[in-house]
C-alpha cells in the first residue's frame, strides 16, 4: 500500500484539476466574443441589419484594438476591421450572438519586399463594442434586456445549427448556416507581428475586403474610374496621331551620315589620293554611287568626293540607279585638289595682308591639261570656297580667308575673306555681290 501511495495521490490531483479545466476553458481570442440576449432571433437579426454599416470600417489607431506584443507598432498603418456576426436561437425568446472581428493593417518593413497587409489578432474590443451597440438598440426598442454574461466563444458548437445564421458586412443574413465562418488559416493569418509574416502578393481587394462605407464613397470611385478612362482615351488618341505622323513622314533614301569627326573626304577612291577636307560627325552627304569600299558623294554643287564605306552610316535599302531617265550623270570636273595648307598670306590684296589663310592648290583632272571653260573654273572655285568655309568655321576660326590657286596652263587665283564667306553663306550677301568683293587674278577667269 505504501508503494502505491504516490500513484494514488497523483490520481487524486488529476481528478481534482480536470473538472476545473473543463468548467473554465481558456478563452480563444481567435473566435471572437459572444453574448446572450433575451429577445427573439428575428428581432436581434433586424437590429444587426440596421447596424450593418458599422460592421466594418477604418481604425483611427491600432493600440487598444489588437492583441500583440510587438514593439514596432509604429510600422503598422491604415488599420481596417471587418466583423462577422453569428446569430443562434437558444429558444423562443433567447438568442446567442457571436461576433468575430478580422483586423488588417499595412506593415512597412525596413526591407520593402517584406512590406504588405497583415492580419492582426483582435483583443476583443471591436467585438465588445458591437455587442454593446446591439444591446443598446434592443433596449431602445423596449423589452427584456440582454443577459449580463459575455464571454469569448470556445467553438464548442453548443448552439443548434438549425437555428443559427451568420451576418457579414458583404452578405447580410444567411439563414440556416450549419457551420460557423471559418477563420482564415492561411500563412498570412498565422503570421505573427514579431516575425517575417507573409504578405499579400495579389490585389489588396482580393485579399482584404474593403467595401465602401457609404454611397458617397461609391460615387467617388465611379468618378475616379470615369476620369481614368477618359485620360486613357486621350492618351490613345495622342499615340494614334503620332503613329500617323510617323507613317506619313518621308525619309530620304540617298543620304549618308558621317560617323565620327575627322573623317577624310578624298578626291579619289584611294587612301593614297589627295584629301579634300575632313568631315565632322553627323555631316550628311548625298550618295551618288556606292561600292564595296568607297562611297561617291556630292559635296556642293559640282564638287564631288569619296568617303570610305566604313566611315558612314548608310540608309537602309539604299539604291542608287544611275540609269534613271530623269537622272543625268554628274559632269566630271576638269580640276582636282592637289594640296592644301594653312599659312600667312604673301600676296598684295589688302584685306588678307599679313593674315593666316587656307591655301588650296588645284590642277587639271586629266593628263591632257586642256584649258577649262571659265564657268567650270567658277563652279569649281565656288564648291571649294563653300567646303573650306565649313571646315574653317568649325575647326580653325583663326584663319582669316581662303585662297585658291589654279596650277594650270591658263592659271589663275581667287581669294576671299572669311567674313565675306560668312555673309554669303548666311544669305545676307548675294552671290553676285560676293564675287565682286573677292580678289580675282586675272579678272576674266570667271567671265561667263
Amino acid at each position: 500500500m505504501k508503494n502505491n501511495l504516490p500513484i494514488f495521490l497523483l490520481a487524486c490531483a488529476i481528478l481534482w484539476i480536470l473538472p476545473l479545466s473543463l468548467a473554465n476553458p481558456a478563452p480563444d481570442q481567435g473566435h471572437g466574443e459572444e453574448r446572450v440576449f433575451h429577445h427573439p432571433k428575428v428581432e436581434v437579426e433586424k437590429v444587426i441589419q440596421e447596424l450593418h454599416a458599422t460592421l466594418n470600417g477604418r481604425l483611427p489607431i491600432l493600440d487598444g484594438f489588437v492583441d500583440h506584443a510587438d514593439e514596432q507598432r509604429d510600422r503598422f498603418t491604415r488599420g481596417y476591421f471587418e466583423c462577422a456576426v453569428q446569430v443562434v436561437a437558444n429558444g423562443q425568446d433567447e438568442t446567442r450572438v457571436r461576433v468575430t472581428a478580422k483586423i488588417t493593417a499595412w506593415y512597412t518593413d525596413s526591407n520593402p519586399s517584406q512590406s504588405g497587409y497583415r492580419v492582426l489578432l483582435s483583443n476583443g474590443r471591436v467585438e465588445s463594442d458591437l455587442l454593446d451597440r446591439i444591446e443598446e438598440a434592443l433596449a431602445a426598442k423596449g423589452g427584456v434586456s440582454a443577459a449580463p454574461q459575455s464571454s469569448r466563444s470556445n467553438g464548442s458548437g453548443r448552439e443548434s445549427p438549425a437555428h443559427s445564421s451568420t451576418i457579414s458586412p458583404m452578405t447580410g443574413i444567411r439563414p440556416d448556416t450549419s457551420n460557423l465562418p471559418a477563420v482564415d488559416s492561411s500563412p498570412l493569418v498565422r503570421g505573427k507581428l514579431s516575425g517575417a509574416s507573409p504578405k499579400f502578393t495579389g490585389s489588396p481587394v482580393a485579399s482584404v475586403i474593403a467595401s465602401p462605407n457609404s454611397s458617397e464613397d461609391i460615387e467617388s470611385l465611379k468618378h475616379r474610374r470615369e476620369d481614368a478612362e477618359k485620360k486613357l482615351s486621350d492618351l490613345n488618341g495622342v499615340v494614334q496621331n503620332l503613329e500617323e505622323i510617323l507613317r506619313s513622314q518621308t525619309h530620304p533614301t540617298d543620304i549618308a551620315v558621317v560617323r565620327k569627326s575627322g573623317t577624310r573626304v578624298m578626291s579619289k577612291p584611294s587612301a593614297n589620293g589627295p584629301v579634300l577636307f575632313s568631315a565632322d560627325s553627323e555631316d550628311e552627304f548625298q550618295v551618288l554611287d556606292n561600292g564595296p569600299d568607297w562611297i561617291h558623294v556630292q559635296i556642293s554643287g559640282a564638287s564631288r568626293g569619296w568617303i570610305r564605306r566604313s566611315d558612314l552610316n548608310l540608309p537602309d535599302g539604299l539604291i542608287v540607279n544611275a540609269n534613271r531617265a530623269d537622272a543625268a550623270p554628274a559632269p566630271e570636273s576638269p580640276f582636282q585638289v592637289v594640296r592644301e595648307e594653312t599659312n600667312i598670306y604673301k600676296g598684295h590684296w589688302e584685306p588678307l595682308t599679313g593674315k593666316t589663310v587656307k591655301i588650296i592648290w588645284t590642277g587639271p583632272a586629266s593628263a591632257q591639261g586642256k584649258p577649262a571653260p571659265a564657268l567650270a573654273k567658277r563652279n569649281f572655285a565656288k564648291s571649294l570656297l563653300v567646303t573650306a568655309y565649313r571646315e574653317i568655321s568649325s575647326h580653325d576660326p583663326a584663319v582669316g580667308g581662303v585662297v585658291i590657286v589654279f596650277d594650270s596652263a591658263d592659271g589663275g587665283q581667287i581669294a576671299a575673306t572669311l567674313e565675306n564667306l560668312k555673309q554669303w553663306q548666311s544669305g545676307s550677301l548675294a552671290e553676285a555681290s560676293f564675287w565682286k568683293l573677292c580678289s580675282v587674278d586675272p579678272p576674266e577667269m570667271f567671265d561667263r
